[in-house]
């Protein structure tokens, strides 16, 4: 975590809270409260440490509609996926898929401790717009959007 602190440090990057780190391929996707904001980055795990910033926006922590998202989709950036905050306690599931239902995939959702519920979601490459966000209930019915 250390590492971590350091390298955002460096990268001038500020943070009111880390909520949460996730191993990814070679390093560490990185999700951080600023202010209101849900933002991410990677740190490559090596000796350098390098911070790459991944949010293009700030995602809102309180989505007045229970779900948001943000989407990282750029191919000079090794990672595709899609995430965002969940504060409607009635969504038990996200998923992300074209509106063919193709490309589905089921977010994976963590609690942090300090409540924050966010969601995210990985793809093995670049997926071009558009894409359906769809928070479902825990008897599977759409509820988001």
């Amino acid at each position: 975590m250390d590492e971590i602190k350091s390298s955002m440090d460096k990268a001038k990057v500020k943070a009111d809270e880390i909520v949460h780190v996730e191993v990814v391929q070679d390093g560490y996707q990185v999700f951080y409260r600023n202010g209101e904001g849900l933002n991410t980055g990677f740190v490559e795990n090596d000796a350098a440490a390098k911070w790459t910033p991944f949010s293009q926006e700030t995602n809102n922590l309180n989505p007045e509609t229970g779900l948001s998202w943000s989407a990282n989709n750029k191919e000079n950036l090794h990672l595709y996926f899609f995430y965002g905050a969940i504060t409607n306690p009635d969504i038990a599931r996200v998923i992300t898929k074209k509106p063919d239902g193709s490309l589905e995939k089921s977010a994976k959702i963590v609690t942090t401790e300090s409540g924050v519920r966010l969601w995210f979601s990985y793809y093995d490459k670049q997926v071009d717009a558009p894409m359906d966000i769809i928070g479902l209930n825990k008897d599977g019915k759409a509820i988001y959007p």
